[in-house]
């Protein structure tokens, strides 16, 4: 089978108390303050320090004057003093480093009058956080754009006002250690601030350092988070180091630099870009990062120069297994498209960053995604959305569901299909279900939830009768093509719940994709593919029973029947009777999580070509497994550490035969709730709902074997619950 590459189907610390008391003079202080807060905010905003920075940035601020005899101004020296900020990251809530950004891009005075130093004075002191560096620019980028909006807000800004308990007099050659309030200004918002400070001072110099912890919240700068994944803690630590000059002694700044040097000189060749690095960018990266595609909004890969300006972003986000995304791991078996980096290459991306990326080709190099393996679909039918969606934007991840009508009049075969995304830069996956005619009235009624183009469908599509996924798109795919002499039926009078997943973190754009359909007449010789369902019950109590009466099962239910109807209500407790459990079995589950499984038969003998799994945002881990519990068990499909933003359909390198009566397990498990929000969980499509889903793509060894077609089952299921329940 020629086709897509499934992976991604859809694609630190409080107050400062017992912190270095040092502090530094007031203008120091007020320096290490300003610069800091820049750092903080700055998380993920600073170019590499490998970068060239040929163009220093020169700061200035408003200077104070001596107005009566014994008064002092001290000058901050830019090219001798650094200001800090330390954050602390986090990779799937496990600590992975403390990142700290510096700069040297920093002015302003600092008034002492040594005989009093209740009326020393304290200028502004001014940063410039587009300055700061770090050992990341992926981090530096997203900070400065997403967070610092560095382009509208380049300075911050600091103010003090008094010591805390000053000494009587000031004498120079001693160090003293004192307390400073202030005011730090980033990104227009003020905030109170308490620094601790030492300095000294002696004949036209003064020294000193600074050291306070403010939480990036306050600002509005962070946390900062990349996909629930890799994110920071909320606390960050500024400091400063920092030399000031007696201005009136006409003792200048050494040196000429507003910017810390880059390092400089390569210390070491290291692999070779062109024979060891290339190759893996465009086999692995260049699909998702190329300008205008989904994933360059994170980082844009177009040449040479961009690879190497984030060579340490690189090789950190490979060795964590952040990037390339691929989720399927444990025992799977091998599949398709497999786009995980072998050892060998994390290893050279990881050699090629400590010898500070060198490019042994011209910067301007393009990086193209490599000639992958391309199927060719006929165009025999194009549907298009019928009107661009644009989102409000209120929602970073847009889960969106359109009606596409093929108008078949008579049973026909699809047999392959290409998705051709309007809008790149935003559409983050799609599937494509069937629906059978029945269920034409009740998505013309979704349709009519909001005055916009389809209607929202976070799990998914919302409608009973609707079939199984026969589509689906992924950022880097090309179109697809089923086995030879195979493709999925859709019956006449049939149509298509085409789901997207906008993801408007960057940007919100409109889009208006369209499906390219290969298709066969149903009067030949073709066997009909089926999709199989697989579906588990879900039963996730609170951590803590007692929280409220949000956490009990029974207003859990009666909340569900009140707001969907009560065959919703119905739907967990009938799911527990197909798969023999009891909510108090899985309620009773001691940890934090907690898993719930079905095993359930095939109704006849195939072969497995496709296999995806589906749960929601408290989802931990999914599974598949064939003939559990007997000599013959054989995994069939694991995602280890489930990411409900990288969900995919994968296609078996060598599909697996199965023989009617075989027993395939679904198992999910999820993270219990926890705090003020947690609440007693159940199916459901709703975002607050979660679901334990597969779909397997099958081909028959006998269409005859085949006991009834995937729209029949789920109509003989509605009506169950029809029965059961009504409506």
């Amino acid at each position: 089978m020629v086709g897509p590459p499934p992976g991604s189907i859809l694609g630190r610390t409080g107050g400062s108390g017992q912190m270095n008391r040092r502090r530094l003079v007031i203008g120091a202080i007020l320096l290490v303050i300003a610069v800091l807060i820049a750092g903080v905010v700055f998380l993920v905003v600073l170019p590499n320090g490998n970068a060239d920075w040929s163009s220093p940035v020169v700061v200035s601020a408003p200077e104070l004057e001596a107005t009566s005899e014994g008064q002092r101004v001290f000058r901050i020296d830019p090219n001798r003093s650094t200001a800090r900020y330390q954050a602390f990251e986090e990779f799937l809530d496990a600590s992975v480093g403390s990142p700290v950004g510096e700069t040297s891009a920093i002015a302003g005075d600092i008034l002492i009058e040594p005989g009093n130093p209740e009326a020393s004075r304290f200028g502004t002191i001014v940063v410039n956080v587009e300055s700061l560096a770090s050992d990341s620019r992926m981090r530096d980028s997203r900070l400065r754009k997403a967070y610092l909006e560095s382009a509208a807000h380049p300075e911050v800004e600091m103010r003090f006002g008094r010591l805390l308990d000053p000494p009587g007099a000031f004498e120079e050659g001693v160090e003293y250690n004192l307390r400073l309030e202030g005011e730090l200004t980033v990104k227009g918002v003020t905030a109170p601030t308490v620094w601790d400070v030492s300095f000294a001072f002696e004949g036209a110099q003064l020294r000193g350092s600074a050291t306070t912890e403010v939480l990036m919240s306050t600002y509005g700068v962070g946390p900062i988070s990349i996909a629930g994944l890799l994110k920071t803690r909320d606390d960050v630590v500024l400091s400063i180091d920092l030399v000031a000059y007696d201005a009136a002694a006409g003792a200048g700044p050494e040196g000429s630099t507003g910017r810390l040097a880059a390092s400089g000189g390569q210390v070491d060749v290291g692999p070779s870009f062109a024979e060891e690095i290339l190759p893996i960018l465009t086999s692995s990266c260049a699909t998702c990062h190329q300008p205008g595609d989904v994933g360059s909004g994170h980082w844009s890969l177009a040449t040479a120069a961009n690879a190497a300006d984030f060579a340490e972003d690189l090789a950190l986000v490979t060795r964590l297994g952040y990037m390339p995304p691929w989720k399927p791991g444990g025992a799977t078996p091998q599949l398709r498209h497999d786009r995980r980096l072998s050892a060998e290459q994390r290893a050279s991306l990881r050699e090629w960053a400590a010898a500070g990326g060198p490019l042994d080709v011209a910067p301007s190099t393009p990086v193209l995604p490599g000639e992958a393996e391309v199927a060719r679909v006929r165009a025999d039918l194009v549907l298009e959305m019928a009107e661009p969606y644009q989102g409000t934007g209120e929602l970073s991840d847009d889960y969106r569901c359109f009606v596409l009508d093929p108008r078949f009049e008579e049973d026909t075969f699809l047999t392959g299909f290409s998705l051709e995304p309007g809008e790149r830069r935003v559409v983050h996956h799609s599937l494509v279900y069937l629906a059978g005619a029945d269920a034409r009235d009740e998505a013309a009624a979704a349709a009519d939830r909001d005055a916009r183009p389809g209607w929202e469908c976070f799990g998914g599509p919302g409608i009973p009768e609707v079939g199984g996924v026969i589509a689906s798109w992924v950022p880097g795919q090309t179109a697809t093509l089923q086995p030879e002499g195979t493709g999925f039926l859709v019956p006449a009078g049939s149509f298509f719940v085409f789901q997207l997943h906008y993801n408007y973190e960057e940007q919100v754009l409109p889009d208006q994709t369209r499906l390219v359909l290969q298709t066969e007449t149903a009067d030949g010789d073709l066997l009909a593919l089926q999709t199989v369902s697989l579906i588990a019950p879900v039963e996730i109590p609170c951590s803590d029973s007692s929280a409220g009466p949000q956490c009990s099962r029974f207003q859990a239910l009666r909340e569900r029947s009140e707001a969907e109807g009560l065959r919703a209500a119905i739907m967990p407790g009938l799911l527990l009777r197909l798969c023999g459990h009891t909510a108090e079995e899985l309620q009773e589950q001691d940890g934090p999580t907690v898993t719930s499984w079905c095993d359930i038969p095939m109704q006849y003998a195939g072969t497995i070509l496709e296999v995806g799994g589906h749960m929601h945002t408290m989802g931990s881990h999914f599974s598949l497994t064939l003939n559990p519990d007997t000599d013959g068990e054989q995994p069939l499909f694991e995602i280890p550490q489930w990411d409900f933003n990288w969900q995919g359909r994968y296609q078996y390198e060598n599909p697996i035969h199965v023989a009617a009566g075989d027993m395939i397990r679904i198992s999910c498990t999820w993270f219990k709730g926890t705090g003020e929000t947690q609440r007693y969980t159940t199916w459901g499509e709703g975002t607050q709902d979660e679901m334990c889903l597969s779909s397997l793509t099958v081909l028959p060894d006998d269409p005859d074997a085949v006991p009834s077609s995937r729209l029949e089952l789920l109509r003989g299921f509605r009506g169950l619950l029809d029965r059961v329940g009504g409506s």
